[in-house]
């Protein structure tokens, strides 16, 4: 498929557009503006009495000089489902957002005066379901059907963009530090050894040193900061076998001013440093989307990935055999199966859940005894499963009934488990 294949990170503070090149298979962060910086701080601004509106730095430089009305923290704001007043106009946070996404996808599609986009991977800080409803309901107002449309949560994007590294960068763990305005955030990457197939895990953690990037404008600031991280540093590495350092976020735009934090991680390790880490962890999966087989055959398990295996118990050809209808290491938001069949000598759909790493399974079971009695063998059910976190499955099952003997009693039968 011809296309753009594009990986957009979207924070309340800055966004990040990586364009995945099929052909170098990696993905390159997209510049914006005349400086072509990468970091394009998540705003809007509309200009007084005009129609028009700015993004970025040139909305940030609009306000600034009187010339219009900024509305900024734009995910949040979306999250909560907020307004904002401009020249006696009420907008809602659905209305700025497409129209700062709007020119967010102009920005790839100028450079390359390429138009269709064959799949998009968003990703987010962390996974808020109606924050990611409105992502995918404003891609398809701008032209990106739902298929071709992914999100991610920062930690899953890290995952991936490691990767898709060389193998040898993450034979041992790896650790990716993200020192951005809000605070510092660590992840942490490893392989799980002897699984088949094989299992890899990262952990995120949000740190309590976490500073402010107003601190590193002076000297002092930088010491304090520079103390701060290699604290943390030597506290989550220091018995460890690392491979290699990800060093990214806005406080590493410069990443030589934590002389002592850099003195540690540098010791026998990798580093690499860089804005973009997350971005184009989306890229490379937007591309392994429109692949046949997947690049990735792991299970991967993180925040935002469903942590066991779900299946159905169900005879078929004479033989009693496992229906899987949720994969261990899926991303929760895209897992969603349905499944008909007819119910024999039970009342009942029970969920067999195993757990990455155990073989012993929990059962889960959803009584249908608010359906009609029938005989055996004449009620049709269909089966919805679909999750609202990677531990919150949600169970929907129909009464479809039987022909035109049972007719459907339309009734339906919800359950909520906590996996």
């Amino acid at each position: 498929m011809s296309g753009l294949i594009l990986g957009i990170d979207i924070c309340d503070d800055y966004t990040q557009i990586s364009l995945f090149d099929a052909e170098a298979c990696d993905a390159q962060a997209v510049g914006f503006g005349e400086e072509e910086k990468v970091l394009i701080p998540t705003m809007v601004c509309k200009k007084k009495g005009e129609s028009a509106w700015l993004i970025g730095e040139e909305a940030y430089r609009a306000a600034l000089f009187g010339e219009g009305s900024m509305v900024d923290r734009l995910v949040r704001l979306v999250s909560k489902e907020g307004t904002a007043t401009i020249e006696g106009v009420m907008y809602t946070a659905k209305e700025m957002f497409r129209t700062y996404l709007e020119q967010i996808l102009a920005i790839p599609r100028q450079k390359t005066k390429v138009q269709e986009i064959a799949s998009i991977a968003y990703t987010l800080r962390q996974a808020d379901a109606k924050v990611m409803d409105v992502l995918v309901e404003l891609s398809e107002q701008l032209g990106i059907p739902r298929g071709r449309v992914h999100i991610l949560n920062h930690t899953e994007a890290a995952l991936f963009y490691i990767l898709s590294q060389k193998s040898e960068i993450w034979a041992n763990q790896v650790s990716v530090f993200d020192l951005v305005d809000h605070g510092l955030h660590y992840y942490e990457f490893g392989v799980v050894r002897g699984r088949r197939p094989q299992v890899v895990e990262v952990v995120h953690e949000e740190l309590q040193e976490g500073f402010s990037l107003e601190i590193l404008e002076t000297p002092s600031g930088e010491r304090l900061a520079d103390r701060i991280l290699s604290t943390c540093a030597n506290r989550l590495m220091g018995k460890k076998v690392v491979s290699a350092v990800f060093l990214t976020g806005k406080g590493f735009e410069n990443p030589e001013w934590p002389e002592e934090f850099l003195r540690f991680v540098c010791t026998k390790r990798r580093v690499f440093g860089g804005q973009g880490l997350f971005s184009k962890g989306a890229a490379f999966v937007a591309f392994d989307s429109l692949q046949a087989v997947s690049s990735y055959p792991y299970i991967c398990i993180c925040e935002g990935r469903i942590r066991s295996q779900v299946a159905l118990d169900v005879q078929y050809e004479g033989r009693m055999r496992q229906l899987v209808v949720a994969s261990a290491g899926s991303n929760w938001y895209e897992t969603k199966a349905a499944v008909t069949f007819v119910l024999d000598g039970t009342d009942r759909v029970d969920f067999m859940v195993t757990p990455v790493g155990s073989s012993m399974p929990t059962r889960y079971s959803v009584e249908l005894d608010e359906f009609p009695k029938r005989p055996n063998k004449t009620t049709k059910v269909e089966v919805i499963v679909s999750f609202t976190g990677e531990r919150a499955m949600t169970v929907r099952v129909f009464d479809k009934g039987f022909g035109e003997l049972f007719p459907s009693s339309g009734k339906m039968i919800r359950k909520d488990f906590y996996i």
